[in-house]
């Protein structure tokens, strides 16, 4: 009978371990079935999820919270301010370009088009980043973090690395990007991706 007890508690650790990376979790699957058609999430195999709501003019989720303005009356792209994961953010982002700071880093990033993604070289917080997106993959280092994901249907899914082993990751990106200008979307990506 002693052994009742010692099942009961490897239970919780069991279920707090969680499954194998890559199976399938109904929470995973209740939180991008939920999702809004502005809400972009990150879900790491680890239990990490980074959530925020993306429209025209603002990102706004639990740990960051920005917005996106007509910098200079329109004539020089969007600016891109506020704070994300406690790091103050002020970038300007014109169209092939983006430049400013997080926290006291620079981002500096040099964006073109890439057949029928985008593809972004240089600084995200400090960090020598590279990284492209298109309607069938998200790949490359940002900040500290490296993605290979490969679209399944309404999500990116694969591996990511940052610094340690890696793990599998879902990333879902909303339809609300698509009205940003390259430089913008590619400084909002590397601001939530990088972290």
């Amino acid at each position: 009978m002693r052994l009742l007890p010692v099942l009961a508690l490897a239970l919780p650790l069991t279920a707090a371990c969680g499954a194998a990376p890559g199976a399938d979790h109904p929470a995973r699957d209740d939180i991008f079935d939920a999702a809004g058609p502005s809400e972009f999430i990150l879900l790491t195999a680890r239990g990490e999820l980074v959530s925020a709501d993306i429209e025209p003019g603002r990102v706004v989720g639990p740990d960051v919270s920005l917005g996106v303005y007509a910098a200079d009356g329109g004539r020089d792209g969007q600016a891109v301010r506020g704070v994300a994961f406690n790091q103050p953010v002020s970038v300007t982002a014109t169209e092939q370009a983006a430049t400013g700071i997080v926290g006291a880093m620079p981002l500096q990033l040099s964006v073109t088009r890439a057949e029928a993604g985008l593809r972004a070289r240089g600084l995200v917080a400090g960090a020598l980043s590279d990284y492209r997106l298109d309607d069938r993959q998200l790949t490359g280092r940002i900040g500290r973090c490296s993605y290979e994901l490969t679209r399944t249907g309404r999500t990116y899914e694969g591996a990511r690395s940052c610094g340690g082993q890696p793990h599998r990751v879902t990333v879902l990106l909303p339809r609300a990007l698509s009205s940003w200008n390259d430089a913008a979307l590619a400084t909002t990506l590397g601001l939530l991706l990088g972290a």
